[in-house]
């Protein structure tokens, strides 16, 4: 009877451990619930933050697209496509070359326009 009253004594003891061990894994499990909480509130805030910066980032790099397309288009447009012909450039072009092959008559052809500098020069002077 003994023997009972040992095995009764250890089993209650068990019982009682088994009863602490489930009011400790159940307060554990809340702290662990209420962690898991604040983490998942604490990631959508970093999310939506983010989220903000994501969207300024995307128009800084718009904009900066925008603005290196039009500086290229310029670009093309100065230096591929060419330019409507100026008369006073071609003019200026033909006296060139006439002046490199023929001096002398490059120096005729300033001497007939000097009559109608010095017109221009009077005209502008009055």
């Amino acid at each position: 009877m003994e023997s009972m009253n040992w095995v009764e004594a250890i089993a209650f003891l068990a019982s009682v451990a088994s009863l602490i061990l489930a009011v400790v894994a159940i307060i554990s499990s809340k702290a662990s619930e209420k962690e898991a909480r604040e983490n998942y509130e604490k990631t959508k805030d970093v999310l939506a933050e983010i989220d903000k910066r994501a969207a300024v980032i995307e128009r800084t790099v718009s904009d900066s697209q925008q603005k290196l397309m039009e500086t290229m288009t310029n670009i093309i447009n100065e230096t591929v496509i060419p330019k409507k012909a100026d008369m006073g450039e071609e003019i200026g072009m033909q006296f060139m070359q006439q002046l490199f092959s023929n001096p002398q008559q490059a120096g005729d052809m300033m001497g007939a326009i000097e009559p109608l500098i010095k017109i221009a020069e009077a005209q502008k002077n009055k």
